[in-house]
């Protein structure tokens, strides 16, 4: 009932605040102040509403990560950033590359959403995104959208993570980048990027490989083998409009499973994303964006027993194509965003077993948002239109405002309702499994209400504090039976709460260093039986010390907890301790040279939520890059 209240209250509080109307962005006085706490890619968003916008008029509670923090971090995957994040948790099946899944407040990895240049990478047997084996070096920043999303994203109750890839044609090159790092049991990743702009082309090429023989404390077969591939192309048509092409390709595989416990898995994954958009403007007011997609998602899984002959293999593999339309319309005192989404997708699956699937599933949407500016107050309606294969007919409005105490202080507050479709596999039968299929599942349904402010009163210090809570209704669960046969099938049974508070602070740079830190707690609940949920997770706690001397040295030292509240044999002993290290040894003109060096889990830190994967223990690497 307290953060029901006190999103209520808060609301009724900015809505009866008029003020006169400003110009839209940050103020010069407010660009001042953040810019103490914030690079100038952290000051604006796109995810919030599909357009740009001053993190001042975002209601939502988004995280940014930039990729001068990427590199700091000396992150090799998505997942390795992720898990470094407030209020986002990382469930691993091992070390760097190893599978990854994403829990945004303590939600379920299928309930997050996750976009690579518009494109949604969640696979269709299981509804969750792979993070684990997506490389950062080609990433411009990721934006995190904390809580549901779904009246700009569709299906995504837990949240989104929105990758936004780096764009040749905005840099100042010709130039690029070439990487190199070596670490124990044989670990590698090698990058290279190359970038630039020819009269009306610009172009962005990067290639990059990681490999590794396993890690320390994690069992004998858990190898990892990532190579991937992305081009980006924008040609100018005119003063007005761009053409841009991008292509992503990934190949990979990876081992887990643990011999002592007599099972060993192999996986093998083959990724493929293309886009084509055409970006058009008419002078400052309207924004037009006509894009089309393509996508193909190859999935092997080989599972063998210790001893035995016996060798399981299953396959799936998504392919689709799909596009959207977007209209962004700038007036005085407000921004409107209208667009439509559609795809067609595919899903084919097989194994030894005799089993398989084939399943199509079509989806349309069209979706409006407003950005109402009025002084200090911002206020944010939204509302979206899904129909697929899935979901039937869905409405999910949204409603969300902010407003700023002043220069230093901003009030957040959100109200939606969003869903998540069921994974597709779930409406057809599998009765080499005894699985019973549900064609009446529904969509898991939520009312999503979130509070928070953000303030830098006190002296030398930004602080930001964010109270949540989703009511889940139609919640998915599996319900077996024993009698005459197994049998288990998916249905829609419960009734789920899920809230909690998060918290950041950041301090200014005193003689170079920056002190920051977070925690996010969490509770989970059967509504119709008062029960706590287990194996999901508890709390979280985040804390670094970076370095920046801005000429040659810079460093990070950070640490991470996370309790999974597990049933199925997690530890959690200690914090996992992080050191990364870079000393500049060369600089003229545009060129540069630098080292770096890495210690992970520096404690051997145990932080794993299942007693057959295991996180790696203590490991170093070191390397050069290059930029020219």
């Amino acid at each position: 009932m307290f953060i029901r209240k006190a999103i209520i209250s808060v609301l009724s509080t900015l809505l009866i605040i008029v003020s006169s109307i400003n110009a839209f962005g940050l103020s010069e006085a407010e660009k001042t102040f953040l810019s103490m706490y914030f690079t100038d890619a952290e000051l604006v968003v796109v995810s919030a509403t599909r357009s740009l916008k001053s993190i001042t008029r975002v209601a939502e509670n988004v995280e940014v990560v930039t990729r001068e923090d990427i590199e700091l971090m000396n992150a090799h995957t998505v997942a390795d950033v992720l898990n470094r994040i407030t209020g986002v948790q990382m469930r691993n099946d091992g070390g760097t590359g190893a599978v990854s899944m994403v829990h945004l407040q303590g939600s379920n990895p299928e309930h997050v959403a996750v976009f690579m240049d518009g494109v949604r990478i969640n696979y269709l047997n299981s509804n969750f995104a792979e993070s684990g084996s997506l490389p950062v070096q080609l990433v411009e920043k990721i934006e995190i959208i904390k809580g549901a999303a779904s009246s700009v994203w569709g299906s995504s109750l837990g949240g989104v993570v929105n990758i936004i890839t780096k764009s040749g044609g905005s840099q100042a090159g010709p130039g690029g980048t070439l990487s190199g790092s070596f670490g124990e049991q044989t670990f590698l990743d090698g990058r290279a990027e190359f970038y630039g702009k020819k009269e009306k082309t610009g172009y962005y090429l990067y290639a990059g490989r990681m490999q590794a023989d396993g890690f320390r404390g994690t069992p004998p077969n858990n190898a990892v083998a990532s190579s991937n591939l992305y081009l980006k192309l924008s040609q100018d048509l005119s003063s007005n409009s761009q053409l841009v092409l991008t292509t992503f390709y990934d190949k990979g595989s990876r081992g887990s499973g643990h011999p002592a416990l007599g099972w060993l898995d192999n996986t093998n994954i083959e990724n493929l994303y293309a886009t084509l958009s055409l970006n058009m403007s008419a002078g400052n007011d309207i924004d037009l964006s006509l894009s089309a997609r393509t996508l193909m998602r190859d999935w092997k899984f080989r599972e063998g027993t210790v001893g035995s002959d016996a060798v399981y293999n299953y396959r799936s593999k998504d392919t689709g194509a799909g596009g959207s339309a977007k209209l962004t319309w700038r007036m005085q005192s407000n921004t409107v965003v209208a667009g439509l989404d559609y795809d067609e997708t595919l899903i084919k699956t097989s194994d030894t077993m005799g089993a398989s699937l084939r399943a199509k599933n079509n989806k349309f949407a069209f979706y409006v948002n407003d950005t109402i500016r009025l002084g200090k107050l911002t206020v944010t309606p939204g509302i979206r239109y899904d129909n697929e294969e899935m979901v039937k007919d869905f409405i999910s409005p949204s409603l969300g405002a902010t407003y700023e105490l002043g220069d230093k202080s901003l009030l957040r507050a959100t109200v939606s309702r969003g869903f998540n479709a069921p994974v597709i596999t779930t409406m057809h039968d599998n009765p080499v499994y005894g699985y019973i299929g549900n064609p009446g599942i529904k969509s898991e349904k939520v009312w999503a209400y979130q509070v928070g402010v953000e303030t830098g009163e006190l002296k030398y210090l930004w602080l930001k504090a964010s109270a949540f809570r989703y009511d889940i209704s139609d919640a998915i669960v599996q319900e077996f039976q024993f009698d005459p046969v197994f049998s288990y099938s998916d249905l829609n049974k419960d009734k789920i709460r899920r809230q909690g508070i998060e918290t950041e602070i950041r301090t200014l740079p005193f003689h170079h260093f920056t002190f920051s830190a977070g925690v996010a707690a969490m509770q989970t609940k059967n509504r119709l039986t008062g029960e706590n949920i287990t194996d999901f997770p508890k709390y979280t706690y985040d804390a670094s010390i970076k370095y920046d001397d801005k000429k040659t040295l810079r460093g990070l030292l950070s640490g991470h907890y996370i309790w999974f509240n597990s049933t199925r044999g997690g530890s959690y002993n200690a914090w996992v301790i992080e050191l990364n290290l870079i000393k500049k040894i060369y600089r003229q003109e545009n060129r540069e040279a630098e080292l770096f060096l890495t210690g992970h889990n520096l404690f051997d830190g145990y932080q794993h939520p299942s007693h057959n994967y295991f996180n790696a223990k203590r490991w170093v690497e070191a390397g050069i890059r290059i930029k020219f």
